[in-house]
């Protein structure tokens, strides 16, 4: 049902850029329910609000596609897995997505937690994801 509107509608900039941003790091974009994109981006525009963004409008956009950017290495690492990611991006960056993923799974950061909960519950995570998310929760 998303997909109609974001198909009637157009997909809004936020989204075109998460999509891209997804692209980057070797996730094809349709890959990815919309539902899944339009809540990611909601998820920063409400974190937007809640951290103390810049009166800058141009420094308000660079924090917006920062957030934007941290939300794609995380939502595509995943998507596709540990060495999948190492192979489309680098071990280094496999290595600090890990990271972010035991974080989250520890508590310290809610906006991780809810992207690496989100691609479970919709389905698109990677099984080595899922399978050590579940194994760090018990």
């Amino acid at each position: 049902m998303f997909s109609f509107f974001a198909e009637m509608f157009g997909k809004s900039r936020e989204v075109r850029s998460l999509e891209r941003h997804l692209s980057q790091r070797g996730v094809n974009p349709r890959a990815v329910n919309d539902a899944t994109k339009f809540t990611i981006n909601k998820w920063i525009r409400e974190t937007m609000v809640t951290v103390e963004a810049s009166n800058d409008p141009e420094e308000r956009n660079r924090q917006r596609a920062d957030l934007q950017i941290s939300a794609a290495d995380l939502l595509a690492f995943c998507v596709l897995g540990n060495e999948d990611f190492i192979e489309a991006n680098s071990a280094e960056l496999a290595r600090s997505q890990y990271s972010r993923i035991t974080a989250a799974t520890e508590g310290s950061n809610d906006f991780d937690a809810g992207i690496v909960m989100l691609t479970i519950h919709a389905g698109i995570a990677h099984p080595e994801i899922a399978e050590s998310v579940e194994i760090e929760s018990e």
